[in-house]
C-alpha cells in the first residue's frame, strides 16, 4: 500500500475527524465563546452548555466517546507497519491535543477555574484565590481547602458568595494548602470541584 492510500484510510480519517471536532469544540467553548460574550456584553446567546445540565452531560459523553475512539484509532495506526513514522507522529500529536483540550473543556465548563496568589502583609500571610465565572447564570461560589492533595474537608465560605475572588487569611506558616471551588446554582446544587490549586506558606 502506498503512503497516499494509507493517508486516505478510514482509520486515519476517523482519528483526525474525531480529534479535530473535539479541539474545535474546546476552543470555541473555552476561549471564543467567553470572548464574544465579553465583547457583546452577553447579548449574543452562548453556545456553551449550562454547567452540569443534561445537555452538558450529553456533550461530555460525546467528547469522552470521541476521545476514546480517537485513541483506539491511533493505537491501530501505530500497529500498521505500512504507515510512515511521520504520519503516525502527526496523528498522535493531534490525538494528544484533543485529549488535553477535552480536559480543559471539562474544567472550564463544569464549574470554575481556580488560581491562587500568595501575599505577605507584615508578618501575616494570606492567600488570594481568583477564578473565572461559570457559564451558568445566577450561580454563586463556595471555596474548600485541605492540607493534602485532592482532599478538601474545610468549607471556607459558610454561605455561597457572588464574588470571583476570596482571601484566605487563616493560614499558618510552614503549611501547604490545597484549594478548590464549586459553583452553586439557585437551588443549592453544587458543581464538581474546579481544578485544584495550591499555596505553600513560608
Amino acid at each position: 500500500m502506498t503512503d497516499r492510500s494509507v493517508a486516505q484510510s478510514p482509520i486515519a480519517r476517523m482519528a483526525w475527524t474525531l480529534s479535530g471536532a473535539i479541539c474545535l469544540l474546546a476552543i470555541e467553548n473555552v476561549w471564543i465563546d467567553p470572548w464574544i460574550a465579553r465583547r457583546s456584553h452577553h447579548r449574543v446567546p452562548s453556545l456553551v452548555a449550562e454547567a452540569l445540565s443534561g445537555t452538558w452531560f450529553m456533550v461530555l459523553m460525546a467528547v469522552a466517546i470521541g476521545a476514546i475512539l480517537a485513541v483506539v484509532c491511533q493505537v491501530m495506526l501505530m500497529r500498521d507497519s505500512r504507515l510512515s513514522t511521520r504520519k503516525k507522529a502527526l496523528t498522535a500529536i493531534m490525538v494528544i491535543a484533543a485529549l488535553g483540550l477535552s480536559a480543559k473543556w471539562v474544567v472550564a465548563t463544569s464549574g470554575t477555574q481556580l488560581f491562587a496568589r500568595q501575599q505577605t502583609e507584615g508578618k501575616k500571610h494570606t492567600v488570594t484565590l481568583t477564578w473565572y465565572a461559570s457559564t451558568t447564570k445566577g450561580v454563586k461560589y463556595v471555596v474548600y481547602r485541605g492540607t493534602a492533595h485532592a482532599i478538601h474537608p474545610e468549607k471556607l465560605t459558610p454561605q455561597p458568595i457572588e464574588a470571583l475572588t476570596f482571601i484566605d487569611d487563616k493560614v499558618e506558616s510552614g503549611k501547604t494548602y490545597y484549594y478548590v471551588t464549586r459553583a452553586v446554582d439557585p437551588f443549592g446544587h453544587e458543581s464538581a470541584d474546579s481544578n485544584e490549586t495550591m499555596a505553600r506558606i513560608p
